[in-house]
């Protein structure tokens, strides 16, 4: 956010992390189909924020602004304007419009058509196209231009887009047929890849791919590898003994709706806040989920699989400790903590209920505890609210951007163990 933007304006993050506009925080914000608006209190005014992405064969034509208010039901005294003030502009335009519906040709004689005034600028970086429209209440309101000026002024544009999910999944599927030309690739409507007989699930790839669209195939090509590699394997790997696997059996959390749209015969445990416990057997590069029939198979109990997991888990910490950064308050006492670092088994650790007793003697209260994601957790003293409040924030927005998503509801812990925290406000 520019330096210039107040430090108490919230952000506006586009699609794919295209773009990001700084909002007074009396404005609303939202979001339809891709497309995003923001609304001043009390007005009738709306600030409509669209992106357009050109494939590579159009990248050279840019679409004008004309084309786009020719789309306006009416429109009169278009012309163009000048905004050097403003970075990257490459097109603006000013004028009237009409955006209701045509009346019956009886009304149109009894009711004239109501004429907004309008603001159109234009962004573009690469093949992507920003455009921004300003659309006044009735006539054009200076002070509201000026306002949104000062907004635009603030706007990041990334230097170097990161593809649509649909142009990221042809990429990834033309990568599939370039490295492994002799096995059946294809694209599924759920946004899937099907290499043969594995199926490889892009909505974790795409997350990481957009924070670093420069490591398309760093981050892809090691997970079809690995699919390949399976494929490869005999009963012996996909359907090993117990005491082959009883080591390396760990527990992992995971979204509960996911895991029933599509991962059915996968062993898990609904939990709290949407969340359900499913099981892996931890590899050297990669970990695998527990099928159901592999209990039958091995002769054991989901309770006792449960109960090996977190065996497993205890002794994988004290070989490997969590280190705990904590902030404290005003007053000195502990008001947030967070692990170091990331840690594939990080979020799990909530199931240990003397995990749990430790946060809560370090903090010496219950805990609030976000959960965005896989490798990391944060936890605050439930005694402050301005905290809490603040942590719910930042929880949604890691939950849009984090590899492996967990939630974006909140935990409270307290002696009794682990339960949703419902937002009184809702």
């Amino acid at each position: 956010m520019s330096s210039n933007t107040p430090d108490h304006w919230q952000s506006l993050h586009g699609p794919a992390n295209w773009f990001e506009l700084p909002y007074p925080p009396s404005w609303t914000a939202e979001e339809r189909e891709g497309a995003y608006a923001l609304r001043p209190p009390e007005s009738g005014a709306l600030l409509a924020i669209n992106t357009v992405w050109l494939d590579q064969d159009d990248a050279e034509v840019l679409p004008g602004l004309e084309e786009i208010v020719r789309q306006f039901p009416k429109s009169r005294k278009a012309i163009r304007a000048s905004e050097d003030a403003i970075p990257h502009v490459v097109e603006c335009m000013q004028g009237e419009a009409v955006l209701e519906g045509g009346h019956r040709w009886l009304g149109k004689l009894w009711k004239p058509a109501r004429w907004r005034a309008w603001r159109m600028w234009a962004f573009r970086e690469s093949q992507l196209l920003i455009v921004v429209t300003l659309l006044h209440d009735g006539k054009r309101d200076p002070e509201l231009e000026s306002m949104v000026r000062m907004m635009l002024r603030g706007m990041a544009v990334s230097d170097q887009p990161a593809d649509p999910p649909e142009v990221f999944a042809r990429r990834v599927f033309d990568l599939a047929r370039q490295k492994f030309p002799l096995l059946k690739s294809e694209l599924t409507n759920d946004f899937q890849l099907k290499l043969e007989t594995s199926l490889l699930n892009l909505a974790n790839f795409y997350r990481a791919y957009l924070r670093d669209p420069s490591q398309f195939e760093k981050i892809v090509l090691p997970a079809m590898t690995t699919a390949v590699q399976v494929q490869g394997w005999g009963e012996q790997e996909t359907s090993p003994p117990l005491e082959m696997v009883r080591d390396r059996l760990m527990p992992m959390l995971y979204p509960e709706d996911v895991w029933q749209e599509k991962f059915q015969d996968i062993i898990g445990e609904p939990w709290v806040a949407g969340l359900v416990v499913l099981y892996v057997v931890d590899e050297t590069n990669a970990y695998w989920y527990v099928r159901k029939e592999l209990l039958e198979t091995w002769g054991i109990t989901h309770d006792m699989l449960h109960e090996i997991a977190l065996d497993n888990l205890h002794s994988y910490f004290e070989r490997q400790p969590m280190e705990m950064a904590v902030a404290a308050s005003e007053e000195g006492e502990p008001s947030m903590l967070m692990p170091g670092k990331p840690d594939t088994y990080n979020t799990v650790r909530l199931l240990s209920h003397s995990f749990l007793n430790q946060l809560r003697e370090v903090a010496e209260s219950d805990l609030v505890v976000g959960v965005p994601g896989r490798d990391f957790f944060v936890a605050v003293s439930s005694k402050i609210p301005d905290l809490v409040t603040h942590m719910r924030q930042r929880v949604r927005e890691d939950f849009e951007q984090t590899d492996h998503p967990l939630t974006d509801r909140m935990l409270l812990v307290t002696a009794d163990g682990v339960s949703e925290l419902i937002d009184e406000a809702t």
